[in-house]
């Protein structure tokens, strides 16, 4: 005797059964789509590096590089004859050199001049991805990407805010503010060091990496920093652009020292602007008097 079950409860049966293996089916598409967006990126990073490594700099490294890809030309054009003819039956690597250059010279500088082009838009897209266009900076993809998680012995972070930016917008225009970030920026320049790392990280925020740095070289540079300089802002007016900074030479990661060197930004707002604060002190550091407005 056999059972027969209802259509209705037969359908919910197994749509039942067949929901866990079409999850399953599911999954398994999400993670092979992912892997397969990872193989192409890191098909992408190698291609890049190739055309780094192939394209030419400059006219004589394009000579050189010509004269090896005919050589590599040559040699294969020889390779094809021993083969078909067997050893020393046709030909000298020299006829060979010479009989594959008819072809592959006009190849050859076409794929050199590609290259050269390719990697040429590779650092312009770049730069333009990792550049601040206003200050000529670094921006903050550029920073984290060059600024490693786990902080070194003797790095330092600093993040400096412009005082009363938005008064000077307010104040004078845009335009003026924008000169203004840019001379921020020059003066940011100016202080810091060669090995250091500087960004334009915000509106009017800038971030420093100081590097090997003792605490007497770290609170020369926040000084020098926060203390300012004078700005013409136009119509024979010149203000005193100051800053206030936080500094961060403890903190064992990035996101860390990027919290309390924040922490201490605020602090140094709080305690009248135009100074530093340590972010291992509770007091602010005060800069030098300063002899025009504090913007």
């Amino acid at each position: 005797m056999t059972l027969k079950m209802p259509a209705q409860q037969a359908g919910k049966l197994s749509c039942s059964v067949s929901r866990p293996d079409v999850f399953r089916i599911r999954i398994s598409k999400v993670l092979r789509s992912i892997s397969q967006r990872s193989a192409v990126r890191e098909w992408s990073i190698q291609l890049e590096r190739f055309v780094r490594i192939t394209a030419p700099d400059g006219r004589l490294d394009f000579v050189i590089k010509l004269g090896v890809l005919m050589l590599i030309c040559g040699a294969f054009n020889h390779i094809r004859d021993m083969l078909k003819y067997g050893l020393g039956a046709h030909g000298t690597f020299l006829s060979n050199f010479f009989e594959a250059g008819f072809t592959a010279l006009p190849m050859c500088t076409f794929a050199l001049l590609l290259m050269g082009h390719q990697n040429a838009l590779q650092k312009r897209l770049y730069r333009q991805a990792t550049q601040d266009q206003l200050t000529g900076l670094h921006n903050r993809r550029w920073f984290m990407e060059n600024t490693p998680e786990q902080m070194q012995a003797g790095q330092t972070l600093l993040i400096l805010d412009i005082d009363r930016f938005k008064l000077i917008n307010d104040t004078y225009g845009h335009a003026v503010g924008d000169r203004c970030l840019a001379a921020a920026a020059a003066h940011l320049r100016a202080t810091i060091r060669k090995s250091d790392l500087c960004a334009r990280i915000g509106g009017e925020e800038f971030a420093v990496l100081l590097n090997d740095a003792d605490r007497s070289c770290i609170q020369s540079i926040a000084a020098r920093i926060s203390n300012g300089f004078d700005f013409d802002a136009g119509d024979a007016k010149t203000i005193r652009v100051t800053a206030s900074v936080g500094v961060s030479a403890d903190a064992q990661t990035r996101s860390q020292a990027f919290k309390c060197a924040d922490d201490a930004v605020y602090q140094a707002k709080a305690a009248g602007r135009a100074r530093y604060v340590l972010a291992d002190t509770i007091a602010g550091n005060a800069a030098p008097p300063l002899s025009a407005l504090a913007l």
